[in-house]
């Protein structure tokens, strides 16, 4: 019973975020670049979180945060689970040395840490967001296919796939009949990839790399950890707390929802 509560409140969690993110111009009080109010307010009804010391209103760049944060980790998630899954059925498929490379390639980007490629990758690929999630779709697919591959090579050994193939049917009508046994573990993947994109961009735009321009909550972290009197005053409060409190209560949503794909 709890896990079924579990489950909901998470799904609760996760489509209200994405539903922020999609109408946040309609539910901002103000426009997030909007610099006009006086700097470091205390927290009030006319601002809920207070304002930063560049004088922005602290819950209208949270709200666009949603929008930004989420949209990054979607994308990213998307590409990088297809890349994983394309490749793991291509191994099933194929077989012989595809399947060597393709699994020498995976190793090597497992054994590489995912964050530092990205970061490198980041600083030296012009700054912006479509750059960002590139950065992190290419260098974060390997575990994808490491898991996809060893459920298709146990699929593709069925009845109805091994019929398939003797109709010389291509890796495209291969991976459609598989994908009731793949699915699974292709919705737990994505998204497991998910929350994994929404911590990576924050890490980028903590470390100030991606777009400058873009207000995310990995950027209003670095900004008010920049901001020198955010301990005193209990300015982390309004300031810091919430963008880091959106990261995990997103990151814990989707595991929970990964952990009950995963058990199904």
């Amino acid at each position: 019973m709890s896990k079924k509560i579990a489950n909901k409140a998470a799904w609760a969690i996760v489509i209200t975020m994405l539903s922020v993110g999609a109408f946040y111009p309609f539910i901002s009080p103000y426009n997030a670049a909007d610099f006009s109010f006086r700097p470091l307010m205390d927290p009030s009804t006319a601002h809920l979180l207070g304002t930063d010391e560049m004088g922005h209103d602290l819950l209208s760049m949270l709200l666009a945060g949603f929008r930004i944060t989420l949209t990054i980790a979607l994308a990213a998630a998307l590409i990088s689970t297809f890349i994983g899954t394309v490749l793991a059925v291509a191994c099933a498929y194929y077989k012989n040395w595809v399947d060597t490379v393709i699994v020498k390639l995976t190793e090597l980007f497992i054994i590489v840490p995912e964050i530092v490629v990205l970061l490198f990758f980041a600083v030296l690929a012009k700054p912006g967001v479509y750059n960002t999630i590139l950065a992190i779709a290419l260098f974060s697919w390997s575990k994808v296919a490491r898991i996809i591959r060893a459920k298709s090579i146990t699929a593709i050994e069925k009845e109805k796939i091994q019929y398939t193939l003797l109709l010389k049917g291509s890796i495209w009508h291969v991976l459609i009949k598989m994908w009731r046994e793949l699915y699974p573990a292709v919705a737990t993947m994505f998204i497991f990839q998910c929350s994994k994109a929404a911590v990576y961009e924050s890490t980028l735009a903590f470390f100030g790399i991606g777009d400058p321009l873009a207000i995310t909550w990995g950027r209003m972290i670095r900004t008010a950890l920049n901001y020198e009197g955010i301990f005193t005053g209990g300015a982390y409060l309004w300031y810091l707390l919430p963008p880091i409190a959106c990261v995990c209560i997103f990151v814990v949503a989707l595991s929970v929802l990964a952990y009950d794909f995963e058990r199904e």
